[in-house]
């Protein structure tokens, strides 16, 4: 019993559940199902639909609110949806008219960065007017995903399916690129692909590892620690595999698990978060098919 006691006391505490917000890309929608730990499960409902004409990435800002990144062409290229503790929730606000995002971030100054061809965006989240072309030192093609680690530096898919050599094009090329998350200034690639893998999501376990979302898997990056900046990951595997899985999306949830957005059973899995070991379909069959994934703010 004592051993118990002592073990528990090390151990934190698990967040309250939060419902788990998913965009329907075909059906211009967010749904909302029911959190991991909530005594309900299954389908909450539509959150908001319209929302984006090809709604991708999701991302709670510090405001409560969700914000979602519009992959269609035309207006509503970023737009900001009221959060579920909100006077109005579910209402949405266009904040960025024009462009092509996959994928939206909060950086540590607490703005809006977006990607999707060509350098991320640094918006203000307050006026949605655009402060600057963030990264700069690398070029970046199409950018999938993007996300602020534990270091505070801004971690990016890179993809380019065109490689440019003396006869054309030679093939493509996924990378997996880290910038200064304070200057934008380009600091190293930590791991390049030219077998024709895409790169689609990264995401930070409990436990600061990176975990990066391919075409084929799930794939995991065991950080060097802050203070060797210079020096680069190590220990990357295969996290997690299925037969036929194209992951497009993933988050770890309270439960400490990795949920992933399944563009083959338009489903989101569910993942052992320690051991990579499938779980189960924590929802199946989304409706306009799953893209980006997030875990809203909790009771």
């Amino acid at each position: 019993m004592l051993t118990f006691l002592l073990l528990a006391a090390t151990l934190a505490p698990l967040p309250h559940s939060s419902d788990l917000y998913v965009s329907g890309f075909f059906t211009s929608s967010v749904q909302r199902y029911f959190g991991p730990r909530s005594a309900s499960h299954g389908s909450r409902g539509t959150y908001v639909q319209p929302v984006a004409r090809r709604p991708w990435g999701l991302a709670f800002g510090p405001d409560g609110n969700l914000y979602v990144a519009n992959f269609g062409t035309g207006s509503d290229a970023l737009v900001r949806v009221a959060g579920p503790f909100a006077t109005t929730p579910g209402t949405r606000t266009t904040i960025v008219d024009s462009g092509a995002f996959f994928d939206v971030a909060f950086g540590p100054d607490g703005n809006l960065y977006a990607s999707g061809r060509g350098p991320v965006r640094r918006y203000d989240l307050v006026t949605g007017q655009l402060i600057d072309d963030f990264t700069k030192g690398h070029e970046l093609f199409e950018v999938h995903a993007i996300a602020f680690g534990p270091d505070g530096d801004l971690y990016v898919t890179n993809y380019d399916s065109c490689v440019t050599g003396p006869a054309g094009c030679t093939g493509s090329r996924s990378e997996i690129v880290r910038f200064d998350g304070v200057t934008g200034e380009f600091l190293d690639t930590l791991t390049t692909s030219t077998n024709g893998t895409v790169v689609w999501d990264v995401a930070f376990g409990p436990g600061g590892a990176l975990f990066v979302a391919t075409s084929a898997n799930i794939l995991r990056f065991d950080r060097c620690p802050a203070r060797v900046r210079s020096v680069r990951n190590y220990g990357s595997g295969v996290f997690a595999s299925r037969a036929g899985m194209m992951p497009l999306a993933i988050a770890f949830g309270p439960d400490r698990n990795l949920y992933v957005s399944d563009a083959t059973t338009n489903a989101i899995l569910r993942f052992d978060g320690t051991t990579g070991q499938f779980l189960d379909t924590f929802v199946a069959n989304v409706d306009g098919g799953p893209r980006g994934i997030a875990f809203g703010p909790s009771s």
